[in-house]
């Protein structure tokens, strides 16, 4: 980016900070040869693009920021529902590979060690090991749901705790709260 045209606080504008909400009048969706999400968009036609949810937690298919590879922000998705069902199975697809949050079905064992939590869980039928730093920050609870995310950024969900055994529940309950 050339130094005159990059953003400060002083050049902060309502018009450099407006973005185009898309319906799927004027947005489409479609997979390229090599597997990667492209979008046409008023006429234009963008061979990779990229969606990041901006309420990950609360909001998982709403406000859908898409981006080219460049990371130039050029719309958003009020509500992905709006989209026919063709084009929601591509934008969840596209969703799914970037947000992979392995659904946890049992807690084997979490043990601490100079303040990093150990986890040995099950996600379905396999075992897997993952560890946690600053438990505060990285276990959260939103309604049923838990979602811990490990020391590389992954996250890993207990879609509902009341689902797990009672053994799972018991070991993990001390660090909830």
């Amino acid at each position: 980016m050339n130094p005159s045209t990059q953003l400060s606080a002083a050049s902060i504008t309502p018009e450099t900070l407006s973005t185009e909400y898309v319906s799927p009048a004027v947005c489409s969706f479609y997979e390229t040869p090599g597997g990667f999400l492209g979008m046409r968009l008023n006429g234009e036609d963008y061979p990779r693009v990229v969606l990041t949810r901006a309420l990950p937690l609360s909001l998982p298919e709403s406000y859908l920021c898409i981006t080219d590879v460049d990371r130039k922000e050029l719309c958003i998705i009020e509500n992905a529902a709006d989209f026919p069902e063709d084009q929601q199975a591509l934008i969840r697809k596209e969703l799914s590979q970037r947000y992979f949050c392995p659904d946890v079905t049992a807690i084997i064992a979490i043990k601490e060690k100079m303040g990093h939590f150990y986890f040995d869980v099950k996600v379905g039928d396999y075992p897997m090991s993952f560890t946690i730093r600053d438990l505060a920050k990285n276990i959260r609870c939103t309604d049923d749901q838990i979602i811990l995310t490990d020391v590389d950024g992954n996250r890993f969900l207990i879609s509902d705790i009341g689902r797990i055994d009672k053994k799972s529940r018991r070991k993990l309950e001390p660090y909830l709260y």
